[in-house]
């Protein structure tokens, strides 16, 4: 049985998508908290990570105040060491048995390249515009033009942060075994199709 990792849209269910998997399967769930807590939790300091999510990973200002920066050179190789370690908790945690991965370039991570672990890899989206916009609209409790904003925002963010670590574009399907459309499959069958494929899996 192999690992699920999970890249998503803003708004798509696909944290939903994951955890129902995970229930399914009797695995691990990790989200991105989740994952920075446990390269944390085996000692490593990722706070300076946590602090570029924040501030949209590879945008035009962000890059161009590090330009004005004499610490340049030093704050992005730090940015690096500490996304590898992260990389590399997520690797330690598929080698130790099946489990979830949510968001975090996972499937990247598990990729299989040099021989590491292998997961499914997902893409989850949502093609209905004004479906996502509703459910982020409930999910977190604001209205209409908010949701937008947000969808719009969310998005660009883990689009840039993928590509700022992976130098890979977000949205190609080369990138993914397999990508799923909760306009059309509720997130109940996606997740029972992920679990059924992550079962039948070497």
């Amino acid at each position: 049985m192999r690992s699920i990792a999970i890249e998503r849209e803003f708004g798509s269910g696909g944290r939903e998508v994951g955890r129902l998997a995970a229930q399914l399967l009797g695995v691990p769930f990790y989200d991105g908290e989740l994952l920075l807590d446990a390269a944390e939790h085996g000692g490593a300091d990722l706070s300076r990570l946590r602090n570029f999510d924040e501030r949209q990973a590879g945008s035009l200002l962000y890059d161009l105040a590090l330009a004005g920066s004499p610490n340049q050179y030093s704050e992005r190789t730090s940015l690096h060491e500490m996304f590898a370690t992260l990389q590399n908790t997520i690797r330690r945690l598929a080698g130790e048995g099946p489990a979830v991965f949510i968001g975090r370039c996972s499937t990247d991570a598990l990729s299989g390249r040099d021989g590491g672990p292998r997961a499914l890899r997902t893409f989850i989206y949502a093609s209905d515009a004004e479906a996502r916009c509703a459910r982020v609209m409930e999910t977190e409790g604001v209205g209409e033009s908010e949701a937008r904003r947000m969808i719009r925002h969310k998005d660009k963010e883990r689009e840039q942060y993928f590509r700022y670590f992976t130098q890979k574009n977000w949205g190609d399907r080369t990138n993914y075994d397999i990508q799923l459309n909760t306009s059309v499959l509720p997130a109940q069958q996606c997740a029972e199709l992920l679990a059924e494929m992550a079962r039948r899996l070497p």
